[in-house]
């Protein structure tokens, strides 16, 4: 059946998602890296705006599949949580920082290395299904080339191309972010230490998200990630009418940087929801493309993660001819990262609404509830005492 298709499963988007998943086929299960390709419209390396932490789970997921993050990094150590003049403080290991454009490009090249058909540089322009719910897909490039395929792995990210020309509708509005990168000023008391800031200020000015500071190597010497991130859970604006770059702007005044004299790369983020879309007929969405987390705004390790599972069903799919993805929907919810993701979507409201202010203050003010946070952004699962321990806590906070 395969002599009919020029490759088994077409993967479009280049990044963390679609480079995890060419990777798992072609090391994990057996599929002949000859039979993949990835399509990406940029020439790796690219740039992409991006704060570029990525929790220890994503490092995890790529060494279990042999494959090391060489590229310049700095430590996450542990977490600073603010709101005003309050500093919540605790010492952790977290994960790391890295520069979207380096890492990406190495993660893509190691799966060109093995084998598997990277043609970046080259876009999805439109896509057509065949004959038959058996029938596989061409797809047409950016370059005017076809190709045809058996499957389609949509790893496209929040602006997804795939979902565009299939249809899909958003099912939550998305978040809005701004990054740009400085160099260190006295006010970042974490940085050198390793440690990662979240503001919670911002909510006083209306938004629905964080302001961060985050270590990060550039051009060999340890600089600073600085960005705002809003859920938009109810409109893009403050609601005095204050843009996000407004707040922004007020956010590094108050650390003594002028917004003028710095750049900005805007973009956006799909959040994962209980009524994200996994799959269609032939098709499935992974990272970005299917959803992250929307209390944070992060995705690199959950995305590393889905194309570890989108792998196991395009091998099961390749073996049965089946087009239907309802297992690998299953498997991405009750895993830990699903589970995860949607617990983020059950919370963002509650923390960053009018009724989430005892929920910011026991963080705020207690170690053990950023410990549990951090493990818990590290992926790992929270024990039953533990999920009671900070019920309790959250309780007293409501009356403190």
């Amino acid at each position: 059946m395969s002599a009919a298709f020029d490759y088994d499963v077409a993967i479009v988007g280049g990044g963390p998602a679609g480079s995890s998943t060419a990777l798992h086929l072609a090391r994990r299960e057996g599929v002949r890296p000859d039979r993949v390709v990835v399509l990406d419209k940029a020439k790796f390396p690219r740039d992409k705006p991006c704060a570029g932490a990525v929790s220890q789970l994503g490092l995890d997921v790529l060494s279990a599949l042999g494959v090391e993050v060489t590229v310049p990094s700095a430590t996450m150590n542990g977490v600073r949580v603010l709101e005003g003049d309050v500093v919540g403080e605790t010492l952790e290991p977290m994960g790391i920082v890295i520069r979207r454009t380096e890492f990406d490009a190495e993660l893509l090249e190691t799966a060109r290395r093995d084998g598997v058909h990277v043609r970046d540089g080259e876009g999805l322009r439109a896509v057509t299904r065949g004959d038959g719910p058996r029938g596989g897909f061409t797809l047409e490039t950016t370059l005017g080339a076809t190709v045809r395929a058996r499957f389609i792995a949509a790893a496209d990210g929040a602006g997804s191309t795939t979902r565009k020309l299939l249809g899909i509708r958003e099912p939550e509005r998305k978040g809005h972010l701004y990054v740009l990168d400085t160099e260190r000023v006295a006010l970042d008391a974490g940085i050198e230490r390793g440690l990662v800031d979240f503001d919670l200020s911002i909510l006083e000015d209306g938004l629905e998200g964080y302001y961060w500071d985050f270590p990060t190597m550039l051009d060999g010497s340890l600089q600073v990630s600085r960005g705002i991130y809003h859920a938009n859970l109810t409109r893009p604006d403050a609601p005095s009418g204050e843009s996000v770059k407004d707040v922004l702007g007020r956010a590094l005044a108050r650390r003594g940087i002028d917004i003028a004299k710095v750049k900005l790369r805007p973009f956006s983020t799909r959040p994962f929801v209980p009524r994200s879309t996994a799959w269609v007929l032939g098709v499935l969405l992974v990272g970005e493309a299917y959803g992250i987390d929307q209390t944070t705004g992060e995705g690199i390790a959950q995305a590393i993660e889905m194309g570890r599972i989108a792998a196991t069903h395009l091998a099961g799919a390749l073996s049965s001819g089946s087009p239907r993805f309802e297992a690998y929907e299953r498997e991405v919810r009750a895993s830990t990262t699903g589970r995860h993701l949607l617990q983020s979507a059950w919370m963002v409201r509650r923390v960053y609404g009018r009724v989430g202010h005892p929920a910011r203050r026991f963080l705020l003010r207690s170690g053990y509830a950023r410990r549990a946070a951090i493990r818990w952004y590290r992926g790992e699962n929270l024990s039953t005492s533990t999920q009671l321990r900070l019920g309790l806590g959250l309780a007293r906070s409501l009356f403190a």
